[in-house]
């Protein structure tokens, strides 16, 4: 039997909506995996940036810290004048490694126009070689700096002078009450050093194993004789041993004798104006 028209359109029809049911359904389940696959996506994509947030956190964690510098990086030229600081400041600073010697007056205590590292380098607490760092504390000026050989370092001596610096550390103030005690001197130093003042008394420390230097009179020094060989040829103290030292300063003599004692010879010479006796 041939089929009618409406029956073959109803079957059309039917067919085309199955067709248009499948395909509904085609394109549904495409949207829901899109969105799957795009929630996914941006899941991973936000995990990802998590992650790559907690390996910066690690990494930086993980990673060395930049080395805290200990100190203000400094030249071994550097002194202390050049910090403007008022006593009682304290200043840490860096020596570099492979520095070389500058002027230094003074011994245990410093003047401040003395090199900081140089000074740290005879003070023992760093070397030319290595630097390292160094705690300075500024104090008042003194009327006379010391001298010494320490570690490779001579010091100069020197008068008066408005400011110092000394070297922060655990005995600090033993150190300075030694050094104001009894003045390290050279023995090349001479008694011109201290402020002149009649009947002033001052105490020195001479080294051992000393180097003679020159002197005129016998009993009483010209003030620009040596402050360790008078000791000596006063017999105070020897040339091996060394020791401590007090002179004071007396008047000028219109001649002065030189007489050889204790192994030491002095000079004569005329008048002079300023003059000490070993006490």
């Amino acid at each position: 039997m041939t089929p009618s028209y409406h029956s073959t359109r109803k079957r059309h029809v039917t067919y085309s909506r199955r067709i248009l049911t499948l395909l509904i359904a085609i394109v549904i389940a495409s949207i829901g995996c899109a969105k799957s696959q795009n929630e996914n996506a941006t899941a991973a994509g936000g995990g990802h940036t998590a992650a790559t947030a907690s390996n910066a956190n690690t990494a930086t964690a993980a990673s060395p810290q930049a080395p805290i510098a200990e100190g203000t990086p400094t030249s071994w030229d550097k002194n202390a004048s050049s910090l403007n600081g008022k006593d009682g400041q304290t200043f840490t600073l860096a020596c570099s490694a492979g520095g070389e010697a500058h002027n230094v007056w003074g011994s245990d205590i410093y003047t401040s126009d003395s090199s900081i590292c140089t000074a740290a380098v005879h003070s023992g607490l760093i070397t030319y070689q290595q630097g390292g760092s160094v705690t300075i504390e500024l104090r008042a000026g003194r009327p006379i700096y010391g001298s010494s050989e320490r570690n490779g370092v001579s010091t100069t001596s020197y008068g008066s002078y408005p400011q110092s610096f000394v070297f922060k550390t655990p005995n600090t103030d033993a150190v300075v009450k030694a050094a104001e005690a009894n003045t390290d001197v050279l023995w090349n130093t001479a008694a011109t050093i201290v402020p002149f003042e009649v009947g002033k008394t001052h105490d020195f420390k001479c080294p051992a194993k000393g180097r003679e230097s020159t002197i005129w009179g016998t009993d009483i020094y010209t003030a620009d004789s040596s402050i360790c060989t008078a000791a000596v040829h006063a017999g105070k103290i020897t040339i091996e041993s060394g020791g401590p030292v007090t002179i004071e300063l007396r008047p000028g003599e219109s001649s002065y004798r030189g007489t050889t004692r204790n192994g030491i010879k002095s000079t004569d010479y005329g008048n002079y104006g300023q003059s000490f006796v070993v006490k």
